[in-house]
């Protein structure tokens, strides 16, 4: 089984969340005209990456009036939209990402589990991951930072996820980006898509340089840095079946020796 996953990298703007919906209205179609089932947008798009003195103006609920535009934008192309946003939720404020189906309805919201040291100043810690079903994949979600966390990836995958939705707004060196995706990917043989924003958070620049890549750690496509782009590469199960067939790792992982003997 097989279909189009595509990954979206832009501009946002923080604080305006009309002009930010309404380009990914236009990256949107263009990845339905790629024939995409599911469009990854990049961390805390919706409303640009924030300060915490903005954090609390522009979060929204999740299943709130304000994404009615985003939901809005998938029933019209008929793609399924997984996005960054700033959730407002009735214990505070959350850097989160949202999956909606290609009918408009919210299939799941993730919260960042691990956060980047200005976003401890607006946002709490999520405190579990996500699976659900979309177009007969098991995906999951992380964002940014939680990249350098193996166990993120490898939670997931141990709970049957063989595609890992990413969305990022990457500070550090391009490479240690692709390193990590593609690592995670091949630690678990899983596929995973990483869309990255482009512009800046002050004088720290975002780079994009959004990646699709496979089982293998392959780099499916690539999105051109320092520019608005959507990539799209093919899913496909059978490299998922054939690359646990040659490499077992779930049933060959040995959680109880992670033990450390101290030795003098």
């Amino acid at each position: 089984m097989g279909f189009v996953v595509a990954c979206a990298q832009l501009v946002s703007t923080a604080g305006l969340a009309q002009r930010n919906v309404d380009r990914m209205g236009e990256l949107a179609a263009r990845a339905a005209r790629l024939g995409a089932r599911i469009l990854v947008f990049p961390e805390l798009c919706f409303c640009g990456y924030l300060s915490p003195s903005d954090a609390g103006m522009q979060a929204v609920i999740a299943d709130g009036p304000e994404l009615e535009a985003v939901r809005s934008i998938a029933r019209s192309v008929g793609v399924a939209l997984c996005f960054g946003f700033a959730e407002r939720a009735p214990d505070g404020l959350y850097n989160s990402m949202a999956l909606v189906e290609r009918d408009g309805s919210l299939r799941a919201v993730y919260r960042k589990v691990h956060l980047w040291v200005t976003e401890r100043e607006w946002a709490r810690e999520g405190d579990s991951l996500v699976s659900f079903g979309v177009s007969g994949a098991r995906c999951g979600m992380w964002i940014c930072y939680d990249s350098r966390f193996p166990e993120t990836a490898q939670t997931l995958a141990s709970r049957g996820v063989t595609l890992a939705l990413v969305g990022s707004a990457w500070f550090g060196p391009d490479a240690e980006w692709e390193l990590a995706l593609r690592a995670r990917a091949l630690d678990n043989g899983i596929f995973a898509a990483g869309a990255v924003s482009l512009g800046s958070f002050g004088s720290a620049p975002f780079h994009g340089t959004s990646l699709i890549v496979d089982p293998h750690g392959t780099v499916l496509a690539r999105a051109p840095a320092g520019e608005e782009a959507v990539i799209a590469a093919e899913y496909d199960e059978r490299v998922i079946d054939s690359f646990r067939a040659r490499l077992p790792l779930r049933e060959d992982r040995r959680s109880e020796a992670s033990r450390v003997r101290e030795l003098p």
